[in-house]
């Protein structure tokens, strides 16, 4: 891959990216921070991190997420209804906020990622595959799922005193999926994927031509 122009995120200098090899990172020579990291076969590992964590967070939706009992009272949520049961305590922007970050945000996320994963493997680009990587770079951020089971740990200490409570396996299956989702991050790199979109538009430019 030849040598690109790319601004640094902190500072706004502009610069030219060598090619790299497995494992190098580029950093801005004025404030350090990393433009991008290059991993050999990045592309099959972000499809496969993808597609895992999207399999484990459908596991997640299906089985036993919190099981409690209140005086001998014994109620089962899932992973949506322990999200909805906030909305019951009248607490509503919280509950879509929790929806948002912990499961339609991540949802998306590994749906653009596999969409454009897919069209990069075709001879020729999948329709909006410009649109939807913008859309996964603006997505990125917005993936709290980590935040939003450190706030049920906390909650369920400060309850465990008034109910008795058990974890299903929905939470071993969204434990998982957090961790595929980290590893999606890992290679998940805004300017390589740019660079083989360019590429890959030249391409077919030249060969429509």
């Amino acid at each position: 891959m030849k040598k690109r122009k790319i601004a640094c995120h902190d500072c706004d200098l502009l610069m030219l990216i060598p090619p790299l090899k497995h494992r190098q990172k580029a950093q801005c020579p004025r404030c350090g921070y990393v433009l991008t990291r290059f991993y050999q076969h990045s592309q099959l590992k972000l499809f496969v991190s993808s597609l895992v964590a999207l399999i484990f967070l459908g596991f997640s939706l299906n089985f036993p997420f919190i099981i409690f009992s209140i005086h001998g009272n014994e109620k089962t949520l899932t992973l949506l209804q322990s999200i909805q049961n906030i909305e019951n305590l009248t607490y509503l922007l919280i509950s879509a906020l929790l929806a948002f970050t912990a499961f339609i945000i991540p949802l998306c996320f590994l749906l653009c990622i596999i969409y454009i994963s897919w069209s990069f493997r075709k001879k020729r680009l999948l329709p909006l595959t410009n649109l939807i990587l913008k859309l996964t770079v603006l997505l990125k951020p917005w993936n709290m799922a980590e935040i939003f089971i450190i706030s049920i740990l906390v909650s369920f200490i400060k309850v465990q005193t008034m109910a008795s409570i058990e974890f299903g396996y929905a939470l071993a299956f969204y434990l998982l999926f957090i961790m595929s989702l980290s590893a999606t991050f890992i290679y998940f790199d805004k300017y390589q994927l740019w660079s083989l979109y360019q590429l890959k538009s030249k391409h077919e430019r030249r060969a429509t031509e």
